[in-house]
């Protein structure tokens, strides 16, 4: 059992990372969408952003053979955003640790090593962004199963954050072919592939491809590497309500990704033979452009051989623009858990993007009457909305999640207790008052990468959720 407190939430989270909100300026009553050039959300200082208590990152580790030797290539993908920076001369500097560790099954220590890095930047807008700036080391060990945990360290905040996973460090003395895990690799602006860090991307056109490598190739070896493509069915409608039914075991929404029923949407296959050493083998994917789960499976078949070598690894594709909330239907799609039902079905039914409009104005116009204030809280809200989209995405965006519903209307808890099945969120320091203390239990699904919490729903979470309602509707929350 572990307890956080408010101030370390941020601290063991996996997809926490900074974010600017396209903002909307209220004239009068009508709003005009501005990209992030037209509103600055926060002023022109050096710190990293508020909403953020430790640099955000997402991790990549490849397991490689690299001239006989065994290790693992490793990839992050930091947000500026996340980090303090210092002005020098006509640039801007940030100065960051990352310690890599790997453990063994027994917990101990086998290999430690930090490495110091400073990222530059040349404007201060780019200190701003949520894209990633990838850092990539190669970390040579001997082969075995372990634990590799890596921390990034702001040395200006000394605030940190850790991700851990479990890897398996190839063997350079096998028979035969090795296949590596299967990795993903985006085009950039300059049309170069690169590798892509992280299992969360934005629903986008054929920008992405699949890549594994094949070691210890031979020339008498022949190979069919066959790449396949699946599809699962997966919730990606919003929260329900805390005193709303317990969803059902084994329903869409109580399990998230349907395992049992894949769609295939591609089958590549590539012919290996004659080679010595290793090669890379990609293989393009098709626009992937419908939000939920994704598989890509690469089956390595070596000629005169009965055992096949299987690699896999599953992404999940959010909304075009994830994690920010830019357009008028997305901000609109995230008022679910603000407005009643009533105002909710108004809002939907809207025909067209200008009546969309004219009602989404006309809502925050009802709830309070000071153009500023409506202006300070559409704005918090939004920024909770995104906040949860980097703490809690799942298979799903975070703000959809049960925790991404509680952190946007309650915001932070007072503190976390993290169990191995379940994590509660206590917003009182009375641990005996039910009310206020939200129990999200874990959801296991074999093999799946996605951790699952689902709140354990309850008719007394009522009266305290329509208070916080209140406090959000007349802009007590401000």
């Amino acid at each position: 059992m572990r307890v956080i407190s408010r101030r370390k939430m941020a601290v063991v989270r996996t997809h926490l990372a900074p974010t600017r909100i396209g903002c909307i300026l209220l004239v009068g009553w009508g709003s005009v969408l501005v990209g992030s050039g037209g509103c600055r959300s926060v002023p022109a200082a050096l710190e990293a952003s508020d909403a953020f208590e430790a640099p955000a990152f997402v991790l990549e580790a490849i397991p490689v053979l690299r001239n006989g030797r065994s290790g693992v290539e490793l990839y992050l993908g930091l947000r500026p955003r996340s980090l303090v920076f210092v002005e020098v001369d006509t640039a801007y500097r940030a100065t960051y640790e990352v310690l890599v560790r790997l453990l063994d099954e027994m917990g101990q220590v086998r290999y430690e090593q930090a490495f110091h890095d400073t990222l530059w930047v040349p404007s201060f807008a780019a200190t701003r962004t949520h894209a990633f700036q990838v850092w990539h080391r190669f970390v040579a060990y001997q082969p075995g199963r372990y634990r590799l945990e890596v921390t990034v360290m702001d040395r200006s905040s000394r605030r940190y954050a850790t991700h851990r996973r479990q890897i398996h460090l190839l063997d350079p003395t096998a028979q035969g072919p090795v296949l590596s895990s299967v990795w993903l690799m985006q085009r950039a602006a300059d049309g170069r592939y690169a590798v892509y860090p992280g299992l969360h991307v934005a629903a986008a056109g054929d920008s992405l491809r699949a890549a594994v490598k094949l070691f210890r190739l031979r020339p008498q070896h022949q190979v069919q590497v066959q790449m396949r493509l699946m599809y699962f069915l997966t919730d990606t409608s919003a929260a329900r309500l805390p005193y709303d039914l317990m969803p059902m075991p084994g329903t869409l929404p109580y399990q998230g990704i349907r395992y049992d029923r894949p769609e295939t949407l591609r089958v590549s296959t590539r012919r290996v033979e004659g080679l010595r050493g290793q090669i890379q083998v990609d293989f393009p994917l098709p626009p992937l452009v419908k939000r939920g789960v994704y598989r890509v499976e690469v089956v390595a078949q070596v000629e005169g051989q009965h055992r096949s070598i299987l690699s896999r690894r599953e992404l999940a594709v959010h909304s075009p623009a994830f994690p920010q909330v830019t357009t008028l239907d997305q901000m609109v799609e995230a008022l679910v858990y603000l407005t009643y039902p009533e105002e909710w079905a108004f809002l939907r039914a809207a025909r067209t993007p200008v009546e969309l409009r004219h009602r989404f104005d006309a809502f925050w116009g009802r709830l309070i009457g000071d153009r500023r204030r409506a202006a300070r809280l559409l704005r918090l809200y939004y920024e909770r909305i995104e906040q949860a989209n980097w703490q809690f995405t799942t298979f799903k965006e975070g703000w959809q999640t049960d925790r991404g519903m509680v952190y946007v209307i309650l915001g932070p808890p007072f503190f976390i207790e993290e169990r191995f099945d379940a994590h509660l969120w206590y917003y009182t320091y009375n641990e005996q008052d039910s009310r206020y203390v939200f129990v999200f239990e874990r959801v296991y699904q074999s093999g799946a990468a996605f951790g699952h919490y689902v709140l354990r729903r309850h008719p007394f979470y009522y009266e305290v959720w329509q208070q916080a309602l209140r406090r959000w509707r007349t802009g007590q929350v401000l």
